[in-house]
């Protein structure tokens, strides 16, 4: 903050005082040196007002100012700041901000509809070392078409909204737009920025978990059944059949002392699934991890991972999966997972081991 012209006139007279060759000046009202100093004085402080004004016009937006911004998003607060409506957005301080003056705390939590953000751009040095292992870049011109085709220089954004305490895509017309129009208005010059909101993608789990019989319910007459679907045991036609349309008891996997009603495997998986950070990555051994926490859990074993980017819901095709149980880790593109399509087949194994070795 710039310092007062009274501040920089004490400071001069300070200095003035730890100079002995000055002593000798007359300390009269109208003597010349004293008006040179707050002549002085003025121009200095005239000069750090300027400096500070450019600081605060010129401060660099980095990523992370991207998403304050976009998390401070007051949709209904029009652009125009001699608009009538009790929220606008203003010029103050070398930045654009909500004038939120006359609303209660309330009113302008429930005017935020971004709850959540990430941002991210693509750099050029990545795009010109993947592209060295194959041929040396020797020409400009192929420099600039790659700097265009992979989208380097564009800041994406990626924003979600909560409904029912889930994370879910921006749909209510004009909102999104609302959102992009904002950000156009608050943007530096001649950045690009690419906003997405998406539906979550979905996942699909294949487990094979052991479990403690005595805390976890699990049917005697499945047992023969799970066992089989974890076997490399070649199957006749008959028998694969019997086993794709074989109905299993409802309550496996559920807690006997619970009356059938939690089933630790599956709430631990949705637990976590919930609990990772927006446009976090999946990681298949933290989900392990969490689902061997899990009372009645002994050996938890993901054997297979599939993700897909979810349709428009207007379409009518379903999602086309992917396999990704060689990946260790990835992001889905929506930045979450639809909690509502998520697909979990647990094959549910009584952990017997201790009584396998006598």
């Amino acid at each position: 903050m710039a310092r007062t012209i009274a501040e920089i006139q004490n400071e001069i007279l300070e200095e003035k005082k730890k100079q002995a060759s000055l002593n000798g000046l007359t300390e009269s009202k109208a003597a010349i040196w004293k008006l040179w100093i707050n002549i002085v004085a003025t121009a200095i402080w005239i000069h750090e007002k300027i400096v500070e004004k450019n600081a605060l016009i010129s401060r660099p937006h980095t990523l992370n100012w991207y998403r304050e911004q976009a998390l401070n998003f007051h949709y209904g607060a029009p652009l125009d700041p001699d608009s009538s409506n009790e929220m606008s957005l203003i010029w103050k301080d070398g930045s654009y901000q909500f004038d939120t003056t006359n609303l209660d705390e309330k009113q302008i939590e429930d005017s935020k509809i971004i709850k959540h953000c990430a941002v991210s751009e693509i750099d050029l040095e990545t795009v010109l070392k993947r592209n060295k292992k194959i041929e040396e870049i020797e020409e400009i011109e192929e420099i600039f078409s790659d700097y265009f085709h992979n989208k380097v220089g564009v800041v994406f954004i990626k924003v979600a909204t909560v409904k029912e305490d889930k994370i879910s895509r921006i749909d209510v017309p004009n909102e999104l737009f609302a959102f992009k129009e904002y950000i156009a208005k608050i943007k530096d010059a001649g950045n690009q920025v690419h906003i997405t909101s998406d539906q979550g993608d979905n996942l699909k789990l294949s487990l094979n978990v052991y479990i403690d019989p005595l805390s976890i319910f699990i049917n005697p007459k499945d047992i023969e059944y799970y066992q089989s679907k974890i076997s490399n045991k070649p199957l006749t036609p008959e028998e694969q059949y019997e086993l794709d349309n074989y109905k299993f008891d409802s309550r496996n996997g559920s807690l006997i002392l619970n009356n059938n009603t939690v089933f630790p495997v599956l709430d631990a998986i949705k637990n976590h699934l919930k609990n990772i950070e927006f446009n976090g990555a999946f990681v298949k051994t933290y989900l392990v991890d969490a689902i061997q926490k899990a009372q009645g859990v002994k050996i938890p074993i993901l054997s297979k991972v599939e993700t897909a980017w979810a349709k428009n819901p207007n379409d009518k095709v379903d999602p086309i999966f992917k396999d990704a149980t060689k990946i260790e880790y990835f992001i889905p593109n929506a930045g979450y997972f639809d909690m509502d399509t998520l697909q979990v087949e647990v094959n549910y194994i009584p952990y017997t081991f201790y009584r396998d070795k006598q």
